[in-house]
């Protein structure tokens, strides 16, 4: 079975996760393209598609959105599963749906997860920086691997279920 791993990373962060989900499903035995969003041009020849993408106000990164709006029928019709990382990750009960699970349910994905993700202030422009005090989120690296080591193993387990029907 042939996935492809795609990832809307500004600088790196989720990336690197996507890299990560790619490993996994490497060792399992899947052939697997690890690609940023904006450099994939088709999905026809994937069997299934892992998109992920950082997530700055509630809103993916404009690739990743796009990669999934422009491939929607095709992306229909394969085993797709998603991922978001930042810092604003957390829901809460009663909160809305945010741009990534409209997504989601656009195109059917078989599962959302959320990620805690990374901040290097020192890396951000000064707009980015202005809004960043203003808002005052936690600085710092808080991704878990182990998280996305497990989930990647998850979804690994799916794609073998489904390999076999």
């Amino acid at each position: 079975m042939k996935v492809l791993v795609a990832t809307g990373s500004k600088y790196g962060s989720t990336r690197e996760l996507g890299a990560v989900i790619g490993e996994v499903l490497r060792e399992d035995g899947f052939e697997v393209d690890v690609e940023d969003a904006c450099d994939v041009l088709s999905v026809t020849y994937y069997d299934a598609v892992v998109i992920g993408s950082a997530v700055y106000g509630g809103l993916w990164r404009r690739d990743a959105a796009e990669l999934i709006r422009d491939h929607l029928i095709e992306l229909r019709h394969r085993e797709v599963y998603m991922f978001s990382a930042g810092m604003e990750t957390v829901v809460r009960p009663g909160q809305r749906l945010d741009e990534a699970d409209a997504l989601a349910t656009d195109v059917g994905a078989r599962t959302h997860q959320r990620f805690p993700g990374a901040l290097d202030y020192d890396r951000l422009n000064v707009g980015e920086k202005a809004i960043i005090r203003a808002l005052n989120p936690p600085k710092g690296d808080f991704r878990d691997f182990a998280a996305v080591r497990k989930w990647a193993g998850d979804v690994s387990a799916q794609l073998r279920a489904v390999a076999s029907v």
